[in-house]
Formats: C-alpha cells, structure tokens, sequence
C-alpha cells in the first residue's frame, strides 16, 4: 500500500509541476538536508589518580563529652 501511495504522490506532483509550467512558473527539486552524522566515539585515556585525605579544620581545642541539659 506504501508503494502505491508514492506511485499516486509522484504522478500528482508531476501533473502539478506539468501545469504550472505551462504558465511559466517552474518547480526546483526540494533538497533534503541530511542530519550531520554522529561524532566518532572516543576513549580518553586518564592517569590514575591518587586519593589523599586532607585535613579540612584544624581544631586545637581538645573536645567535651556533650552534656546534658537540665530543665
């Protein structure tokens, strides 16, 4: 059923572009823009890294057991 479908599309654009010309106005082609292909997949390669532990505060004060609150 496609195929008919495009057969009868064809044929009609064609009669359409037929009887314009005939007065003088002329069809062009569409012209169909092909999406940019994908990039290329990548593989970066990294140097491993090494983790360190890093000390945010420096607190010189020894800390309290907490205490409780009396009401």
């Amino acid at each position: 059923m496609t195929t008919f479908t495009e057969i009868v599309a064809a044929v009609v654009v064609h009669s359409s572009a037929v009887a314009l010309s005939h007065f003088g106005v002329t069809i062009e082609p569409a012209q169909v823009e092909r999406p940019a292909p994908p990039p290329a997949e990548r593989v970066v390669a990294r140097t491993p890294q090494q983790h360190h532990a890093v000390k945010l505060t420096s607190c010189r004060q020894p800390h309290h057991p907490a205490t409780a609150l009396k009401a």
